[in-house]
């Protein structure tokens, strides 16, 4: 996938901004937050290229934030980044009170990998770092005019996420897939990959939406209560339910 400063080059035609192509900063993992009275923390969000536009573009992380689900929302993104490098990831920044976890990652693997047993794998590899946490993966799309090799690509990394909640029950799915029509400004570029500014601004709304529901069934779903009374007692239980549904 592309760096910083091409895909910023390319969507504003060469009048890129400085924030957007400083260079690459490697930062520690932030600062424990407290975890909130709905038992949510930490959310963390990993992703590549796609990512990096959906957050400078559509303002990912504070439209997340107002959401108020998570008390702190920690995106780790980089461009050309493989699904497969989510789980050393993983193993650095969860932190303790990270309680929800988005992987939006497979696009630059689709490119380059043509192994049909590959999607499984990687799949496999990130959801075993993920300490049985709830997790949201965006999955992967590319442009009907783009390379077909890629489409029929993603269509089985796509299958295969789909077959990894068997798997995975605390596995959920955000279906970009069949959610983005490309049309007028919001539409993907030549390459067939990455997106217009209008394009990026349309996947942060998705994302928000997806998140928005997302975090209600985590919450709803990271404690159950039950209540027992009898003529001289009242107890109260509280169990984990991982969830198992695709929003």
């Amino acid at each position: 996938m592309l760096s910083r400063t091409k895909i910023c080059q390319l969507l504003v035609g060469g009048l890129c901004v400085s924030a957007f192509i400083a260079p690459q900063v490697t930062f520690a993992a932030p600062p424990t937050a407290s975890i909130a009275p709905n038992g949510q923390g930490r959310l963390l969000i990993i992703g590549d290229s796609l990512s990096v536009g959906t957050d400078y573009f559509g303002k990912l992380q504070s439209r997340v934030e107002r959401l108020a689900i998570w008390p702190k929302v920690f995106i780790d993104d980089k461009p050309g980044r493989k699904a497969s490098l989510a789980a050393p990831i993983l193993a650095k920044h969860l932190t303790a009170d990270t309680t929800a976890i988005v992987i939006a990652l497979g696009t630059n693997d689709m490119i380059s990998r043509t192994e049909s047993w590959y999607p499984k794998y990687v799949i496999d590899l990130v959801m075993a770092q993920t300490r049985d946490l709830p997790v949201l993966w965006v999955n992967t799309k590319f442009s009907a005019l783009g390379r077909r090799d890629w489409i029929s690509r993603s269509a089985r990394f796509n299958k295969a996420l789909v077959k990894a909640q068997s798997r995975w029950p605390q596995l959920r799915i955000a279906d970009w897939n069949t959610s983005f029509t490309p049309k007028a400004s919001s539409r993907f570029i030549a390459d067939g990959v990455h997106l217009t500014v209008s394009g990026y601004k349309t996947r942060a709304s998705f994302s928000v939406n997806a998140l928005r529901t997302y975090g209600r069934q985590v919450v709803d779903a990271s404690t159950t209560t039950t209540t027992t009374t009898s003529s001289t007692t009242t107890s109260t239980s509280t169990s984990t339910v991982p969830p198992t549904t695709t929003p």
